[in-house]
């Protein structure tokens, strides 16, 4: 596939991706804007509703449904709305499970450096059977990541599984009702999924010299130092930005994860002004953060196979808003955000100059 835009999709009828490459910083694609922005707003409804309930009305769960929709809207995302429900009926209870997994492993600094280096490495794989898959362990993978860096107690380990859980089984449901109710005759009921084949594809990766697999020791290995970092140097209230950073810019690829460095700065920096700028001006109303936070979610959504540095935006003024309304203030943490931005960077830059694919020049991007 080339940089510009397909004539076909990113995925084929059985839902297996064409390498996804990210458009640089000026340029669109390789999907349409106006059918994928469309779709982001559709696919951010259910994180609306839940926004709407749990902030709106002061629900104790404080954003953690919106939280498990949001992140279960990105697997199966460019899928028809049958198959996204599969999808993302599939990754709740497990996106669930590594939001517990997070609050457990986030005591101290070893078993959470452990739990997010292992979870990582097995995501990495993923990318071994398709970028749809891939797309489902990184969501899985930020669960954990972002309940890690809550530091919340560990008897709310159970409510983060039910509420997460709930989140991303509403999603489902949503994609439920609209293959129901709107696209159902249009769509290809197909999946995507295949166990004969993501088996092979899985065995056939088995090796030190293939990309996958070194992505996986590369991309997990990346993340634990990310979280030893953050934890080492005393960074607890917004250090997850440093494997948060490597989770959204790492790829098998050396030349693709250094565009993403750039794309990534320009739309941390762009999100961290937006974000502060409007949790500063609206305050505390907290129906109008309700309707941010979903217009900031449906943008991430459309525009992550759009405009990464955009995406990156959106998903971070997502972050800041949310955390702002939490009680976290933009403004004080803003500088300590783009640090963790910036050490995030630093440490996927290296991490492919200290362990390179075998044959791969730098720069060279394998499409």
């Amino acid at each position: 596939m080339s940089a510009g835009r397909p004539d076909a999709g990113l995925f084929n009828a059985s839902g297996v991706a064409e390498r996804l490459v990210a458009s640089p910083l000026l340029a669109i694609g390789p999907s349409e804007p106006r059918p994928a922005i469309r779709r982001g707003f559709l696919v951010a409804v259910p994180i609306g509703i839940a926004l709407v309930i749990e902030l709106g009305f002061g629900a104790p769960t404080k954003g953690a449904i919106a939280t498990g929709a949001l992140l279960a809207g990105f697997p199966g995302l460019d899928a028809p709305a049958g198959p996204r429900a599969v999808w993302q009926a599939a990754a709740a209870p497990v996106i669930g499970i590594c939001a517990a997994l997070g609050i457990l492993s986030s005591t101290a600094t070893v078993p959470a450096v452990l739990a997010l280096g292992l979870l990582g490495a097995a995501a990495g794989y993923c990318f071994s059977v398709s970028l749809r898959l891939a797309i489902y362990g990184l969501s899985v993978a930020l669960a954990l990541m972002v309940a890690q860096g809550l530091y919340l107690p560990t008897d709310e380990a159970l409510p983060a599984l039910l509420w997460a859980t709930v989140g991303g089984l509403a999603q489902s449901a949503w994609s439920l009702l609209v293959w129901l109710t709107v696209d159902r005759a249009a769509d290809d009921e197909q999946s995507g999924w295949s166990t004969q084949r993501a088996l092979a594809a899985l065995r056939t990766n088995f090796t030190i010299s293939s990309h996958a697999a070194r992505h996986a020791i590369r991309f997990g290995t990346a993340l634990a130092v990310g979280v030893a970092t953050y934890r080492v140097f005393g960074l607890h209230d917004h250090g997850f930005w440093i494997p948060l950073t490597i989770l959204f810019v790492m790829r098998p690829e050396r030349g693709e994860t250094d565009k993403r460095l750039i794309l990534r700065g320009a739309g941390t920096v762009l999100g961290l002004i937006v974000a502060t700028a409007l949790a500063e001006t609206i305050g505390d109303h907290s129906l109008v953060v309700a309707a941010l936070l979903f217009v900031a979610a449906a943008f991430s959504f459309g525009l992550l196979t759009v405009q990464y540095a955009l995406f990156t935006a959106s998903i971070t003024t997502y972050v800041v808003l949310l955390l702002d309304h939490l009680g976290e203030p933009a403004f004080q943490a803003a500088g300590e955000r783009a640090l963790g931005t910036a050490l995030g960077i630093v440490i996927a830059f290296l991490a492919f100059r200290l362990w390179p694919n075998p044959g791969e020049p730098p720069g060279e991007k394998l499409i």
